[in-house]
């Protein structure tokens, strides 16, 4: 695949012309009287709790319910609904639901890869070196474990070469790791950093292995990215709001900003509300790899992580690149 000149200045300049673009701007300061969020509680929630504690949604709605789903089927299940308009999803979720008829808009992309290898006795742990290993893999029949199966294909691992062990939840995959039931665990900040942080108190010898970033980054051709996890919203929604997306954008930015040059004050913030103590949440942003770029911006990284998926099971996301409809921005 042809290598894609995407730098940080050119995505900052065509997403400053979207956002003021006159046709996403509101009309007379109208705001929502409620608006209803749902985020996984990985790196995307530490923005997102940033954001509410700074104030930037302030002016997008009068109050602003924010809650953490834990597994993709709750999250489908809130959008599905209609009980929550607007989510933090996989990416590669978004896809698969409008490929399936589902009304859904991407936003905007939040991170560019925030999950990563955790090996024991192993420093610097790659793909190849998981041959003969026990890997444990949460979401394994989602985002996380489809990108597993593609890492390993890509460097020719069979995965009758080591042993996957299935978890739901990030959670649940970081104690099978340190219970020691499994050698190498596929994490997502911050249970990497709080893992990592546990087995030094513990005295397990545990270190960071590569970034699946750096992996789809391979696969791809183009520059270590992976546009793991993006704010989506009901197309029913945007087209009540055509207001929002824009809005919500451009508050995400301000606070992911923010978030990186004050990482500190950003895990003090969120600390209530992921329940996790702030001095880990301090150390995992640097690895959360924050970046906030609306969904068109993102388009080309998008479309090269859903056709490498599409490459390894047609099926992931329905077999297609989803049309210009999914794209809000």
């Amino acid at each position: 695949m042809a290598s894609f000149d995407f730098t940080r200045r050119k995505a900052l300049l065509a997403g400053a012309a979207l956002l003021a673009s006159p046709a996403i701007l509101r009309a007379g300061g109208v705001r929502l009287p409620r608006l209803v969020l749902q985020t996984p509680g990985s790196g995307p929630g530490i923005l997102m709790a940033h954001a509410r504690a700074l104030g930037l949604f302030a002016p997008i709605a009068d109050e602003v319910d924010l809650s953490i789903w834990t597994t993709g089927d709750e999250m489908r299940a809130g959008l599905v609904s209609g009980s929550v308009p607007v989510a933090v999803v996989p990416t590669q979720a978004a896809a698969s639901l409008h490929n399936r008829g589902f009304g859904i808009k991407l936003v905007a992309t939040l991170t560019e890869g925030h999950c990563g290898l955790v090996a024991r006795g192993m420093e610097g742990c790659t793909i190849p070196d998981l041959r003969g290993k026990s890997v444990v893999v949460p979401a394994f029949n989602d985002f996380t474990g489809h990108l597993m199966r593609l890492a390993l294909a890509h460097h020719g691992v069979g995965l009758d070469a080591l042993t996957l062990i299935p978890a739901t939840t990030q959670m649940e995959a970081a104690q099978v790791l340190l219970s020691g039931r499994a050698d190498v665990a596929l994490l997502a900040e911050p249970g990497a950093t709080a893992a990592l942080m546990r087995a030094r108190a513990d005295g397990q010898d545990l270190h960071r292995g590569v970034q699946m970033r750096d992996e789809l980054g391979l696969v791809t051709g183009l520059r270590p990215s992976l546009p793991q996890a993006a704010l989506a919203m009901r197309a029913d929604f945007a087209a009540e709001y055509p207001w929002l997306a824009g809005a919500l954008t451009a508050a995400l930015t301000e606070a992911a900003e923010d978030l990186n040059a004050k990482p500190d004050q950003a895990a003090e913030n969120a600390a209530p509300f992921l329940e996790r103590a702030a001095p880990m949440l301090a150390q995992a942003i640097p690895f959360a790899n924050i970046n906030v770029l609306s969904a068109s911006v993102a388009r080309p990284e998008i479309e090269a992580l859903y056709l490498a998926l599409i490459a390894a099971d047609a099926g992931i996301i329905g077999g297609a690149l989803p049309d210009d409809g999914l794209y809000a921005l």
